[in-house]
């Protein structure tokens, strides 16, 4: 019994001090983003837990974030213009206008993101996974999307001119057009397309699109 007290006391006392270090975390991120790059460079090997944390409308430009926990945090409106989020953890994420040109998002988890209106502007999504995130509205102009999971993803209206779709998979993929293919950069015979979508490659970044009623 007194071994059983003693575990169940020492996890709370780890629960306590997990929540500390990431309310302390969070503070120093809100603060300031060159001392949270330095303070990330002096530690490399933590890892960041923001999970569920509210950073709405926050300054997060340039901010060094690789590998961050950021699963169900809300980062509507914020500017993480240029941010380093490579294999960031970003399930669930609430991403609604944030500003992401020019971000490093390279094997970033953002299933079931809530990307609706965001700017994605020449941002790195490769190897990304966006199974079922919502891109309505967002601006993807110039983005590396190259062997990007777009599964079930909604594209309503989403800007895909001068983007990278070559081995993207776009399967189930909602309200693609053939306008919005007809716009990208390039794709190639690895990219998956809905089967709404006929797409035939004639020549190196030349193809044709129909739109096939099912």
């Amino acid at each position: 019994m007194r071994i059983l007290i003693n575990v169940f006391s020492f996890l709370i006392f780890l629960s306590l001090a997990t929540n500390t270090h990431a309310e302390e975390q969070v503070s120093l991120l809100k603060k300031s983003v060159p001392e949270w790059n330095k303070w990330r460079n002096e530690n490399p090997g933590l890892i960041p837990d923001l999970r569920k944390t509210n950073l709405f409308m926050s300054n997060l430009q340039g901010a060094s974030l690789q590998g961050s926990n950021l699963r169900g945090a809300v980062l509507a409106d914020s500017n993480l213009g240029g941010a380093i989020l490579i294999e960031a953890i970003l399930t669930d994420t609430d991403l609604q206008r944030a500003n992401l040109r020019g971000a490093s998002l390279q094997g970033a988890n953002l299933r079931r993101a809530d990307l609706q209106g965001a700017d994605l502007q020449s941002a790195s999504l490769l190897w990304a996974n966006l199974l079922r995130a919502d891109l309505r509205r967002a601006d993807l102009q110039d983005t590396i999307l190259t062997n990007a999971s777009l599964r079930e993803t909604n594209l309503l209206k989403t800007k895909l001119h001068g983007a990278n779709l070559q081995g993207a998979k776009l399967n189930k993929a909602k309200n693609l057009s053939c306008n919005q293919i007809n716009s990208v950069k390039s794709l190639d015979k690895d990219t998956e397309l809905p089967d709404y979508l006929e797409v035939k490659i004639t020549s190196e970044n030349e193809w044709t699109c129909k739109e096939v009623k099912k």
